[in-house]
């Protein structure tokens, strides 16, 4: 038996208080006209729950329910982190070693910055189910992917748009994108087991669900993989959604459109090639001109149950050769393009990356706040752009893009509903039912 048998193990996310608006699409910027997607539960901690069950966890807590589940007593607190929440997560490790919790570890992207590691007794790189197994005296034979939902929230707070069941199909990615960690995070990609890809989605067909969101770091790169899941999404008569390249989304449009794709997220960073090609993106410029035009162009197949597909993007700002001039310029041709919503960020570099090595040597990395490496600020020194005028342009750009998209969303999705009535209202009515915060495992 192994030596850590029947130890209690507890693994936390970060506090956040009642109240605060920090989601995934807009990071907490005001207005009224946007959807937000609120940081509800924690996909990674409830991976390891499924295939480690002997652990606990503890998702976005308030302080007092924290500082209240500390007192249960615990051998091991853990803590899933990012690099902007750090301050925050070590005040909860010294609540945690007040409270004489005897041992403490750290994961998540958060744990790569290597000047936070000694707060931790243990730090655990990458995707960790295998770690804490082995722990426990065991190992885990075949990843199951455990139940993940997330939701829209509407301008009104209290009022949900719609719910998806969140999948993942591969961990990883081949390509070198300079500002990215999961070359050091998951240095080799590799794919989820297709059984247990199965067994989630036949759990969202059974409980009503309509959309999947696909949030690999790259849906389609494991084109085969790829190729299964999709011909089980078709089996369920779920519609999709990936996080996917333009590049690899534009290839294989004509076929994913026949086969369920209702939208995509896309990384478009910039429409500048001497920016994409600064860091090591490896795509064109043209690739996004050429999947809008596919996008406008497409017609729904009979054999589907919606009348439009829409484009989320993630846009960068802030590169080294960029000006106030020429991001007002890129904005708007970016706004051109009909995107439905836009996640802006100014150019930040992250711990561990080539782009932190040559922005710290070159220009200087100034900030010191870890709680400004959120992509929400500028954190070295610009030859071009100061950090108010910086924040000034990223406020600019959100407005500009975003102030109008849930009008875009609803009359994008006005003729699905129209022709899909019932079945969109008995949607509605589970998307505001259903109870986000409890735990579901396989």
């Amino acid at each position: 038996m192994s030596r850590s048998a029947g130890k209690k193990v507890l693994l936390t996310t970060v506090c956040q208080e009642k109240g605060e608006t920090f989601d995934f699409l807009y990071g907490g910027f005001p207005g009224f006209f946007r959807f937000s997607i609120p940081r509800v539960i924690s996909y990674g901690l409830r991976f390891i729950k499924q295939n480690v069950p002997e652990v606990e966890i503890l998702e976005y807590p308030t302080w007092k329910e924290y500082v209240r589940k500390l007192e249960e007593g615990w051998d091991v607190v853990g803590f899933s982190f990012y690099g902007h929440e750090t301050p925050r997560i070590l005040e909860m490790v010294d609540v945690a070693r007040r409270k004489g919790v005897p041992e403490i570890w750290g994961g998540n992207y958060g744990a790569l910055t290597e000047a936070v590691q000694p707060y931790f007794d243990r730090v655990f790189v990458g995707y960790a189910e295998g770690e804490i197994a082995r722990f426990f005296g065991r190992r885990v034979k075949k990843l199951v992917h455990p139940p993940l939902v997330y939701y829209f929230a509407s301008p009104l707070r209290f009022l949900k748009i719609t719910r998806y069941g969140v999948l993942f199909t591969s961990r990883g990615c081949p390509y070198n994108c300079s500002f990215c960690q999961i070359r050091v995070f998951c240095p080799k990609p590799h794919t989820i087991p297709i059984e247990s890809i199965d067994r989630v989605l036949r759990y969202y067909r059974d409980h009503g669900f309509r959309y999947v969101g696909i949030l690999d770091d790259n849906f389609g790169v494991f084109k085969h993989h790829s190729d299964e899941v999709i011909s089980l999404l078709e089996e369920y008569g779920l519609l999709w959604i990936p996080m996917v390249r333009t590049d690899i989304l534009r290839e294989n449009w004509e076929d994913w459109s026949e086969r369920g794709l209702a939208g995509a997220i896309v990384g478009i960073e910039s429409l500048d090639q001497e920016n994409l090609d600064s860091i090591g993106k490896g795509q064109r410029v043209e690739d996004v001109y050429e999947l809008i035009e596919m996008v406008k162009s497409s017609t729904p197949s009979p054999s589907m149950r919606f009348h439009g597909r829409h484009l989320l993007g993630f846009y960068v700002i802030g590169f080294e050769n960029d000006t106030v001039r020429s991001v007002r310029e890129n904005v708007r041709k970016l706004k051109e393009l009909g995107i439905i919503f836009t996640q802006l960020f100014i150019l930040t570099p992250a711990p561990q990356t080539p782009l932190w090595d040559y922005l710290n040597e070159k220009y200087g990395i100034f900030e010191t706040d870890l709680r400004k490496f959120d992509g929400k600020h500028l954190v070295w020194n610009h030859p071009h752009i100061g950090p108010e005028e910086m924040e000034r342009l990223l406020r600019w750009g959100m407005r500009e893009l975003n102030s109008r998209g849930f009008l875009r969303y609803f009359f994008h999705w006005l003729p699905d509903y129209a022709f899909n009535f019932r079945e969109y209202f008995t949607h509605f009515c589970l998307t505001n039912t259903f109870d986000y915060k409890r735990e579901r495992f396989l």
